[in-house]
């Protein structure tokens, strides 16, 4: 007490006054139940008000941080969704790819069975496989059997047939190639024909079809079955122009082929028939 005198007398009057109304406050608490009011009413009134506005700044702090974490971690989900759905998207074409040529390939199977019992379905690995030929590389060859002269066709007619084997790949040469000619007969009349490639254009042309020809315009022709090199009955395209010049001993007619032959995809090699040729080299 006396080094609290001797600082100040001030200080220990203030210290007195202080210890006396703590007393007083404990009484008046412990005796009356009015006081609990009171005391109530300064802790709402002062004593809240002043902890909330010291605790404003750590509050707001705190409420940056989680806002600013949570945007955060909103824009890493955002972004993760959007691979996720990018992903989906790819898969989901792949999907319609797959199907469309699970279907189209069905589609080959089902038509090539109305032309051979027994057939095997190739993908054209290259459709220019020669600078001056129409002949296109195909992704099967002598491993899986595939021999030369073997008759190749499409969903809707003829496309060609095997000149070249290898092990694992096979050359067809197209029927629109100029030099190869494809024994034909025309279905409305058995007129029998020559059919090969054209040197103006991509359409197929008839050889030495006199003036006097029956041919017409429409005129769906197929594969005959002479000199043995195709299987008779294989549709080749239909007719689509006649030029008859009296002055020239052979009319012009054009035929248009019932395959694209520019854009080969799938092809179907037939097992049930096979060329002379083929036998013989055997």
């Amino acid at each position: 007490m006396e080094r609290i005198y001797k600082k100040s007398t001030r200080e220990f009057y203030t210290l007195i006054i202080l210890i006396l109304l703590s007393i007083t406050t404990i009484i008046l608490d412990y005796k009356y139940d009015k006081v609990s009011y009171v005391r109530s009413l300064v802790n709402d009134l002062i004593v809240y008000p002043i902890h909330n506005i010291s605790m404003l700044p750590k509050s707001f702090f705190s409420s940056f941080m989680t806002e600013h974490k949570d945007v955060e971690i909103l824009e890493n989900e955002i972004s993760k969704l959007k691979k996720e759905n990018l992903s989906l998207k790819i898969k989901i074409q792949e999907l319609a790819q797959l199907k469309e040529e699970n279907n189209r390939l069905r589609d080959i199977q089902k038509q090539s069975e109305n032309i051979a019992k027994k057939q095997t379905i190739v993908k054209v690995v290259s459709n220019s496989a020669s600078p001056n030929k129409k002949i296109v590389v195909i992704d099967k060859g002598t491993n899986q059997g595939i021999y030369i002269g073997q008759n190749v066709i499409g969903i809707n007619g003829l496309i060609g047939q095997v000149v070249e084997t290898n092990f694992m790949s096979s050359k067809v040469i197209l029927i629109n190639d100029i030099n190869h000619n494809v024994p034909g007969e025309v279905n409305r009349t058995g007129e029998k024909v020559i059919i090969s490639g054209s040197r103006d254009n991509d359409q197929l042309t008839i050889n030495y079809a006199p003036v006097d020809t029956t041919i017409e315009e429409g005129d769906v022709i197929s594969t005959s079955g002479i000199a043995e090199r195709f299987k008779p009955k294989i549709p080749i395209g239909k007719v689509i122009l006649i030029e008859k010049d009296p002055e020239k001993r052979f009319s012009k007619i054009e035929i248009e082929a019932f395959e694209n032959l520019n854009n080969l995809s799938e092809l179907i090699l037939i097992w049930d028939y096979k060329p002379v040729e083929a036998i013989k080299k055997k």
